[in-house]
């Protein structure tokens, strides 16, 4: 993981590191002959410290594989997933490793180019994606489903937390999203799958490599 500090980003790192050890140390003290155990509080404090440290994270990569059921089809892809604030690009890949579209968002357009130099605009991702590939992925929101946190400033259906304080289910806009499995990036652990489903909709997300930069 590529990482450089900037005051900001330091703080909000050390005080995710401080909740976190400091709730396992007071769960240790004097008790080293039980199990340790983290109170639906303490797990909650965790949440929130992780959840305000990843929403200030505006620059990621994430390499997914994408398996996709519907009533009509199947389908599977690989996809380089960069965000950039409120910018993205979305490359799209066979299995052998070659681009088969490029996707690039801005809060003002969505543009995509195939490899057979063919070029497409629209308003919205959803909308370009499901014109060229009839898939329904919900770009918008999986910018921050992916990072296993919700959707800001849109109502939350559910939220459930298993007790590292990690998000075991989120339910928002519709789509209801699961989390179980997560893998430790330092300094904190991040999704390695992710079920989605709407409707009739069954997605898998795997994430094979999460890369972090505060540039």
């Amino acid at each position: 993981m590529h990482i450089k500090y900037n005051s900001h980003y330091w703080y909000s790192l050390q005080s995710y590191k401080c909740v976190t050890v400091f709730l396992i140390a007071m769960t240790l003290a004097g008790c080293v002959t039980v199990t340790p155990v983290i109170t639906k509080q303490d797990a909650e404090q965790i949440w929130q410290a992780r959840s305000n440290y990843l929403y200030q994270q505006t620059h990621w990569t994430a390499h997914l594989t994408l398996i996709g059921v519907t009533a009509e089809q199947k389908f599977k892809t690989r996809a380089i997933w960069e965000q950039k604030g409120d910018y993205y690009t979305i490359k799209l890949r066979d299995f052998i490793g070659r681009t088969v579209a490029i996707i690039d968002g801005s809060p003002e357009q969505v543009s995509a180019k195939t490899s057979k130099g063919e070029q497409f605009k629209g308003d919205s991702s959803e909308q370009l994606i499901k014109q060229l590939f009839d898939i329904q992925i919900p770009v918008a929101g999986m910018r921050y489903w992916l990072l296993g946190l919700p959707k800001p400033n849109v109502e939350v259906k559910q939220l459930a937390l298993n007790d590292q304080g990690l998000a075991e289910l989120v339910s928002q806009q519709g789509w209801a999203m699961n989390y179980p499995y997560y893998l430790e990036y330092d300094p904190l652990k991040m999704p390695s799958q992710v079920l989605f489903a709407y409707d009739d909709i069954d997605l898998t997300v795997k994430v094979s490599q999460w890369v972090f930069n505060t540039e």
